[in-house]
């Protein structure tokens, strides 16, 4: 059997490259619908690092978009025979073995919504998957409005998450490209920022289907309807329709976690959840210092939602 990789999927055949990147379309045996899964198997984990093993047991294995598969050739047709471990997986958008996601935000129309970014780090964060943040459209800002947006999102890159500034009708930022290089990258992000018109400025040529945004609602739709990854750069590069199913988080403390910067300050309570009032906390003497107080501030209504789901 060869190894390929699933790059789309549509009404259960499947687009995979193959051990010579060539395009091959197949479908999958019966015999994934009873696969014997064992309890450390990565197809028998919840898709967060936080999840509980469970026991040995039979699942329906369907196969994602990003799936190391076995194949082979039968009497001119190709099958798929098995699905290998994944390293990752994400629910809807329904994608496996992310290296990285870019998230595409943009400056205007729609505004930057600085909780929805923080919800979905804190999402990425709790898969152990790190992003990129890509502000678009930055050319609808006056000198001033962009001056003011970099300093407000200069804390990103200070606690580690690098952020870049896209005029998509004038191209990509070669040190973009650099990141993408031999990496399975994933695009997903605030709805109707631009993500297909990204693309499409990344790989000249690329024509994917764009929507405008509406003036009323100051947001777009998704034009993405299907995950989907194209080759790019020794990598490949995914457009998906974007995260219609944003986590619940199972506890307080799990949330916490997510806010990586939290962890940079001393605090004499072992299980603090960092809640204004609590004496001697470090974190919170560090908020509007150290810390960001919008970002803050987004952690706590975050905290308010536990439990709850998000959509986006």
């Amino acid at each position: 059997m060869a190894i390929g990789r699933v790059i789309s999927l549509d009404s259960g055949v499947y687009k995979i490259l193959g051990e010579n990147n060539e395009e091959i379309l197949l479908k999958a045996r019966g015999s994934l619908r009873h696969k014997e899964v064992s309890k450390d198997s990565s197809f028998n984990k919840s898709t967060n690092k936080y999840s509980k093993k469970v026991e040995t047991k039979r699942i329906k294995l369907s196969p994602k978009v990003g799936d190391l598969v076995l194949y082979e050739c039968s009497l001119d047709t190709y099958f798929l025979d098995d699905v290998l471990p994944r390293k990752n997986e994400l629910i809807r958008p329904d994608i496996a073995n992310v290296d990285q996601i870019m998230l595409i935000f943009s400056a205007k129309r729609p505004d930057l919504s600085y909780f929805l970014l923080d919800t979905f780090i804190s999402n990425l964060e709790l898969h152990s998957i790190k992003p990129l943040i890509v502000i678009t459209k930055i050319d609808l800002l006056s000198n001033e409005e962009l001056t003011k947006l970099k300093e407000g999102m200069s804390y990103y890159n200070k606690i580690g998450y690098p952020v870049f500034y896209v005029n998509s009708k004038e191209g990509v930022p070669e040190e973009i490209k650099l990141y993408l290089k031999d990496k399975i990258t994933v695009l997903s992000g605030q709805t109707g920022a631009g993500k297909s018109t990204f693309i499409n400025a990344l790989i000249p040529g690329f024509k994917l289907e764009t929507n405008d945004i509406s003036d009323a609602l100051n947001r777009g739709k998704h034009t993405t309807r299907r995950s989907h990854l194209y080759p790019y750069f020794g990598g490949l590069i995914g457009d998906t329709p974007g995260f219609s199913k944003l986590e619940s988080f199972s506890s307080k403390d799990v949330l916490r976690d997510t806010f990586i910067e939290f962890k940079n300050y001393h605090c004499a309570f072992r299980d603090c959840l960092h809640i204004r009032g609590t004496k001697g906390c470090g974190v919170i003497l560090e908020v509007g210092r150290e810390i960001k107080e919008t970002r803050y501030n987004n952690y706590l209504k975050m905290l308010e939602g536990v439990g709850k789901k998000y959509d986006n």
